[in-house]
């Protein structure tokens, strides 16, 4: 087959595209340079019927072994770029992201531009447009409205409302985040930067920042936390294969060097069934299984 765009190339080991460092290729994987072209390649997929996968900083995924079928899209250059706002009536600074800019990249904005409240997002790994479909450390909180494009290739607006964040969630329907706009408090530059760093460092210590994983593995059930249920059970230092729970935070599922899919799956449903037996909680996995949905 032959796709009519030249973003497109085939065989895209996706393991160098996820904090996990783990997967197979992609069928055909693309990286967008504009909306035009990343329209064009939705449109394609849907006339061709191929199933279409988003993989954003990678951070919180898991690519099987025998990789993905159908098109992966990573979004490109077009998407990195920030755009300051007029400031809100309430005197908010106002921010428009594109989907694939860096989390991280708004905190260090925030010391410079004297943003508030950013510190909960010290630290955390990814694209801003997986940190809001996910609703990570609540930053829909910040988020003013999103712009949406389906999988047929329609653009939509969301507002906050519209998109009613909850714990892991937001109303979006199936497709691919463009861009987000943010309202931040304004702090002082200083007292942002000390903020941030005190964040920083509490998150460096208590998370095995340097090791290839995706992230908390598991969601924390109604009333508990994940990470604490899976230390009480003395999981600590689990290994299968080259899969392993982090000595330093019980819900991190660290690579050692060679692990693979089916190491990671075997691994946590190790978790699952002793924290079940020992707890009578079930753990649902934060982790997204790409191209493939998870076992009951």
């Amino acid at each position: 087959m032959t796709w009519p765009l030249s973003c497109v190339r085939a065989a895209e080991p996706l393991s160098n595209h996820t904090s996990f460092r783990i997967g197979g290729p992609a069928e055909w994987f693309a990286e967008p340079s504009n909306l035009p072209e990343l329209v064009e390649l939705l449109q394609t997929a849907r006339r061709l019927e191929i199933p279409v996968s988003v993989v954003g900083g990678g951070t919180n995924l898991l690519v099987p072994d025998h990789g993905v079928k159908g098109l992966v899209i990573h979004l490109g250059q077009a998407f990195r770029i920030v755009e300051p706002l007029p400031p809100s009536e309430e005197g908010h600074a106002r921010v428009r992201c594109g989907a694939s800019v860096l989390t991280q990249r708004l905190v260090s904005m925030a010391t410079q531009q004297g943003w508030g409240d950013l510190d909960v997002l010290a630290g955390l790994p990814g694209h801003v447009g997986g940190a809001v479909v996910m609703n990570a450390q609540h930053i829909g909180r910040f988020v003013e409205g999103v712009t949406h494009l389906s999988l047929e290739g329609a653009l939509r607006t969301y507002t906050q409302e519209q998109l009613r964040f909850a714990y892991r969630y937001a109303a979006v329907e199936p497709g691919i985040l463009v861009d987000v706009t943010f309202q931040f408090p304004r702090a002082a530059p200083s007292l942002a930067a000390e903020r941030i760093q005190c964040a920083l460092d509490a998150r460096n210590g208590s998370q095995d920042v340097r090791m290839p994983s995706a992230g908390c593995a598991f969601k924390n059930p109604a009333g508990h936390s994940a990470g604490r249920l899976i230390d009480q059970m003395g999981l600590k230092g689990s290994r299968i294969g080259d899969a392993q729970v982090s000595f330093r935070h019980a819900n991190f599922i660290v690579n050692l060097g060679q692990a693979t899919c089916d190491d990671v799956l075997a691994l946590m449903e190790h978790i699952q069934r002793r924290v079940a037996a020992r707890a009578g909680v079930r753990l649902e996995p934060e982790v997204r299984l790409v191209g493939e949905r998870w076992r009951a």
